[in-house]
């Protein structure tokens, strides 16, 4: 019993050698290549017209063992490099947009938090542009004023006092005139920003379960 299983293990042994050789490649090998004009050019080494070009190593039973690419040109090293770089933005971009989405999951209960959030900011941004144009009408009442009083008086004898009232006034006016523009573009920057988390809300949570 003990010899026929030492028969079945040289058995075993003698297959896995077999198959080892038959898979190995038979005999030496040979590298080949295309020179210039596309013929075929082969040698026991690397034949020096192959250097910088694709090549393959064959078995001498025509098997091809590896293929070896040739090196990439300068060209084709910076075309590479642009392409990495762009993966490698596009990747920055997308890691960006999820978090940012991620933050505009957590900021937001529903549509209905985005436009009272909305709201609250406009009313606020609104009340500091009244309180402007209401003093923007008070300077330009007393600029009225102090013009009828500089009329009372001949060129070139205005009181110091009242030139100095006109140049101030005239300053605050300029002053409330870009508070003014200021408030009116910090609207139009409110409602484009709860615009876009509007409809990216919408985007992410179309295809959610309802949230509680």
């Amino acid at each position: 019993m003990k010899h026929l299983r030492y028969v079945a293990i040289a058995a075993l042994l003698l297959f896995v050698d077999t198959a080892a050789v038959a898979a190995a490649p038979k005999g030496p090998t040979i590298f080949c290549c295309e020179n210039s004009s596309g013929q075929r050019v082969c040698g026991d080494t690397l034949p020096r017209v192959c250097y910088g070009r694709a090549y393959r190593r064959v078995a001498s039973d025509g098997t091809v063992i590896e293929r070896v690419a040739a090196p990439m040109t300068a060209e084709e090293r910076a075309e590479a490099a642009r392409v990495q770089r762009l993966k490698e933005l596009e990747e920055a971009r997308r890691r960006s947009q999820r978090l940012q989405d991620r933050a505009l999951l957590d900021t937001y209960r529903d549509l209905g938090d985005i436009d009272t959030r909305e709201r609250r900011a406009l009313d606020d941004i609104q009340r500091d542009l009244d309180k402007a144009r209401q003093r923007m009408a008070e300077l330009k009442a007393e600029a009225d004023r102090l013009a009828e009083e500089a009329k009372l008086h001949p060129p070139g004898a205005m009181p110091v006092d009242l030139q100095q009232a006109i140049n101030d006034n005239t300053s605050e006016q300029n002053a409330q005139a870009t508070v003014i523009e200021a408030k009116q573009k910090n609207m139009e920057a409110v409602r484009a920003r709860y615009a876009r988390d509007r409809e990216r809300y919408k985007v992410l949570t179309e295809s959610m379960p309802e949230r509680r």
